[in-house]
């Protein structure tokens, strides 16, 4: 793979994605060209690299997710606390979309991605903390289920965010607002 500088392709089309998807106020103006002419990669890149422009986008949201763990340590210690499962989820879910909601134009792209493209069988943590909640009275398959339908109704939520304001008059910005809705939700499918 080219080199540029004293980095690989892939790094250049992350940090050139990376600073247009923050820095931008409409998501349209993120196109592939625009990050491979700041990447000063050629325009076939993003696709050889990643598949596509909305799978390089995921890349780059699941670092910033990284980077936010290692300047909040309180996410990983709430992971390894004594919480139930459902806590965990509660918590994780409440910093996962406030992370969504305060980087939207990159949360945009990603969600539509994930929603429509991520394996269902991709664990981001919640499919493990649905099965410790059931203790095996559900199957490894429903778990999976569950936990899919938990993390895109909170992926839609926060890609809808704006449009739930206007209409339905809650405002998920507001931090309690946002607690109560994923306390429900969480609530919600963790039924028996």
């Amino acid at each position: 793979m080219d080199k540029k500088n004293g980095g690989t392709t892939e790094r250049a089309l992350k940090d050139a994605a990376k600073k247009l998807l923050l820095s931008c106020e409409d998501l349209t103006e993120v196109t592939a060209r625009a990050i491979t002419k700041e990447a000063g990669v050629n325009l076939a890149m993003i696709n050889y690299c990643f598949g596509s422009k909305e799978a390089l986008f995921y890349e780059v949201f699941l670092e910033l997710e990284e980077e936010v763990k290692t300047c909040k340590p309180e996410l990983v210690e709430i992971l390894q606390s004594d919480m139930s499962p459902r806590e965990k989820l509660i918590e994780g879910y409440y910093h996962m979309m406030t992370l969504m909601l305060n980087y939207f134009s990159m949360s945009q792209a990603v969600v539509k991605f994930c929603v429509m493209n991520k394996r269902i069988d991709m664990d981001d943590g919640t499919t493990a903390l649905v099965k410790e909640h059931f203790k095996g009275t559900k199957s490894d398959g429903e778990c999976m289920l569950i936990a899919y339908e938990i993390a895109s109704a909170h992926e839609l939520l926060a890609l809808r965010h704006q449009e739930i304001k206007e209409t339905c008059g809650i405002d998920l910005t507001d931090g309690e607002v946002l607690r109560r809705v994923i306390t429900r939700n969480i609530n919600k499918y963790l039924q028996d």
